[in-house]
């Protein structure tokens, strides 16, 4: 037991409490008021980046859990889509018999033939995706703390190995790839670690995202891309749609959308429109667009 000084436990307690408190302080709230939202919607905002990189990841991993939270609390119970298959019995014990299927194979033969035992059981229907998300300036802040939620619904939805995200503004980077079994978590923190800002190219968008959905294995494969369908960087994104297998766009409303540009998008990748009326339903609306056509 010390008799001078500041006991350690207290010391213990102090040193944890120094990077909240000097978060409080970047942001210019009381550390008791400082939450993990508060924090991812400061992450990117204009002026608040944090250049140390210690407390920044400290800060983005305070600020991936209050995301995750969110998401999970739209989500719900996970329940994984299931599909009935039917196959030749291999080794005992490996399903229900299908006694029908089984019937008609043996049907008329004096002897059963192996392929003729056929059962059934279920298995999760998976589908891999590449979620595209626009990170340019105009999405700094609160935004990107929304789009930040959507995608990580979708890393509770899917497995980790089936989803990739994929931001952009002048030039599109991949945060995790198809095949990768990234944390929901880590994919949150690396897309509140980017640096919003440019101009918005849709183009480089898809093409970076029709190259990550051909890394996948799964044929059910999908692309969603998150945007009000104005180009101000980039080339024209329309002929790269055609690579995708499906395209869905989440349209976000506002008084300078482009609506025909993202129904073309949508027709050339074999896929559909959903609106989103106001950004902050976007999570919401994500969320019915997985449940509605990705599984």
């Amino acid at each position: 037991m010390e008799v001078r000084g500041t006991p350690a436990y207290q010391r213990d307690m102090v040193a944890e409490q120094a990077p909240l408190v000097a978060l409080a302080e970047r942001y210019n709230v009381l550390p008791a008021d400082l939450d993990g939202w508060t924090v991812a919607v400061n992450l990117t905002r204009n002026g608040c980046r944090i250049g140390n990189p210690a407390l920044r990841f400290y800060a983005e991993k305070l600020a991936a859990r209050s995301v995750l939270a969110r998401a999970a609390g739209l989500v719900g119970p996970l329940r994984g889509a299931t599909q009935m298959v039917h196959e030749t019995l291999r080794e005992p014990f490996a399903g229900e018999l299908d006694l029908e299927t089984t019937l008609e194979n043996v049907l008329g033969k004096s002897f059963p033939e192996p392929g003729d035992w056929v059962v059934q059981h279920r298995e999760e229907r998976r589908h891999q995706v590449v979620l595209m998300v626009d990170t340019s300036l105009s999405m700094s802040g609160e935004n990107m703390a929304i789009a930040a939620v959507a995608a990580a619904v979708l890393a509770l939805k899917l497995k980790p190995e089936d989803l990739s995200v994929v931001v952009f503004e002048d030039h599109a980077e991949a945060v995790t790839h198809l095949e990768v079994a990234d944390p929901a978590d880590e994919v949150v923190r690396r897309m509140l670690d980017q640096p919003v800002r440019g101009y918005t190219n849709i183009a480089a968008a898809l093409e970076l995202g029709a190259a990550e959905l051909e890394r996948g294995r799964n044929p059910r494969r999908s692309g969603l891309l998150i945007t009000d369908g104005v180009v101000t960087a980039g080339g024209d994104p329309l002929p790269l749609a055609h690579r995708f297998p499906h395209l869905f766009v989440l349209l976000t409303e506002d008084y300078k959308m482009n609506p025909e540009l993202c129904r073309q998008l949508a027709d050339a990748g074999h896929g559909d429109v959903f609106p989103v009326r106001a950004f902050r339903d976007l999570p919401a609306r994500l969320l019915d667009v997985a449940n509605r056509v990705l599984r």
